[in-house]
């Protein structure tokens, strides 16, 4: 089987249960998104806690900065409620993304050190930037884009209220 989500998708009203399966029956496996330039996380779901773990360390390359997400990190993908899978599912948003995103978040802008080379702090604006980004370098559509990052964004300021905007 091809590791291409795409080509293992094709054709597939059930994007969120495909990709489950496809986790399943590989174990840790790279997934890959169409069009991306990034390189492929190797995730696993874990059906009991009904969470992603990323299974080898993940480096992204911004702007004068790598942010490295260490082996068995845990998130959640994209939360995205089910009432609204038909237009945007967990997957339609990348994976990349997310995963970024949920680890900056988890830490509120302060990674742990060694984590992000050379060493800095984000603010939510600049993760909810990144998270639209790394987006758009995964070849998410623009709409999408828009409709996700809007929701980070509010998300962002209820969750986090006292850390820096």
């Amino acid at each position: 089987m091809s590791n291409s989500l795409v080509e293992y998708l094709e054709g597939s009203p059930r994007l969120v249960y495909a990709m489950k399966d496809l986790a399943f029956s590989r174990r840790s496996t790279p997934i890959s998104i169409e069009n991306s330039i990034l390189p492929d996380p190797i995730i696993k779901y874990n059906e009991q806690e009904e969470i992603w773990i990323l299974t080898e360390s993940y480096t992204y390359q911004g702007d004068g900065y790598q942010i490295i997400v260490p082996a068995n990190f845990k998130f959640d993908l994209a939360s995205v409620p089910r009432i609204f899978w038909w237009a945007i599912s967990p997957f339609d948003l990348s994976i990349s993304a997310p995963l970024i995103h949920d680890f900056i978040f988890r830490h509120r802008g302060k990674p742990p050190q060694g984590t992000v080379i050379p060493e800095r702090t984000f603010i939510r604006r600049e993760v909810d930037k990144l998270f639209n980004l790394i987006m758009k370098q995964e070849g998410v559509a623009t709409w999408r884009r828009i409709i996700a990052y809007n929701a980070v964004r509010l998300v962002s300021i209820l969750v986090n209220s006292n850390w820096e905007t």
